[in-house]
């Protein structure tokens, strides 16, 4: 049997009896402190940790879209400075390393848009009465308004001679 604790009010000593229970002055304590109290953890998260399951390769590749969309983002940054040279010192990136970076930018853009909506109807909650709409009807209107948005944008694009 360990020695009870003196009763200073100091838990870094408490000693566990061979039970397991931690004791000071012959009474139970609630907790049982942690012999590593106060370390860092040892335990390190392996590099590959989201390879071990199909929904956290699917949460990576998602997050991951951020980044074409980040150097699209540059690309078009860099088109508007240019306009700013005006028409005679304007020369607008072009080529099949432009059209690839773009094309993978849409699809990553599409993906992301993708897995947002569908995830809407679990995550938003909108109240009608005493019940809630049902999340299917949520992810329908979600995904019709972005269609009708494309598809006024997109006219504007053609008609307007944008």
């Amino acid at each position: 049997m360990t020695e009870p604790v003196p009763s200073s009010g100091d838990v870094t000593d408490v000693r566990l009896d061979p039970n397991g229970v931690a004791a000071r002055d012959g009474a139970a304590l609630p907790f049982a402190p942690s012999p590593r109290a106060g370390r860092a953890l040892p335990y390190r998260q392996p590099a590959g940790w989201w390879l071990r399951r199909r929904g956290y390769v699917m949460y990576i590749v998602r997050e991951a879209t951020v980044v074409p969309i980040a150097v699209w983002m540059v690309l078009f940054l860099v088109e508007v400075a240019r306009l700013r040279q005006g028409p005679s010192g304007y020369q607008p990136l072009g080529g099949p390393l432009f059209v690839a970076v773009s094309v993978l930018c849409l699809a990553a853009v599409a993906w992301h848009a993708y897995t947002f909506l569908s995830l809407a109807g679990m995550i938003m909650r909108i109240p009608r009465g005493d019940r809630e709409v049902p999340p299917g009807l949520i992810v329908g209107a979600l995904f019709s308004g972005l269609v009708v948005v494309t598809v006024v944008v997109g006219g504007l694009l053609i008609w307007g001679g944008a």
